[in-house]
């Protein structure tokens, strides 16, 4: 559920105010690293247009990879230890799809990370995994860059 100051955020930045003016409007009136937060986290509305198809495509790849997971960690047949261990992937993907689908910075970090970071596991580098979760660290590190980076300098040099 969005907060108040994301609302206002979403609808500022829709009505093409940069994240700069933005600050300035907002900084007396909300608590300045919620500020921050909300907008380094938020992209440009034309961000979200332009790479819609981009995002769809990461969402899809970690959908699937999502549902393998989750088929694999509840075929154990009885609840225990290695069945609640198996389901900690599909719980964190599932947080990385919310916040990819809403377009949130962290969504595209975490995802970039930890995908990197599950090529360690074995079982990651066989198929189809092995052409998935690269193009997965492709698209998350492309739409982070493309999204939040060169605009997070450019808000740095506001302050």
């Amino acid at each position: 559920m969005a907060t108040d100051v994301e609302a206002q955020i979403e609808k500022l930045l829709e009505k093409g105010l940069s994240k700069k003016a933005i600050k300035e409007k907002l900084k007396g009136s909300v608590e300045e690293s919620e500020l921050d937060f909300f907008l380094k986290n938020t992209p440009y509305p034309k961000d979200k247009a332009r790479y819609l198809f981009l995002n769809i495509s990461l969402f899809a790849i970690l959908l699937v990879i999502t549902l393998k997971k989750l088929y694999f960690a509840l075929s154990f047949g009885q609840f225990g230890i290695v069945m609640l261990l198996a389901l900690v992937v599909p719980t964190v993907n599932l947080y990385l799809l919310r916040e990819i689908m809403r377009f949130r910075r962290l969504g595209y970090q975490f995802c970039f990370v930890l995908s990197i970071l599950s090529l360690i596991n074995a079982e990651n580098r066989a198929f189809p995994e092995i052409i998935l979760i690269p193009l997965m660290i492709l698209l998350s590190g492309f739409l982070y860059w493309q999204m939040f980076w060169r605009h997070d300098r450019e808000l740095k040099q506001a302050t």
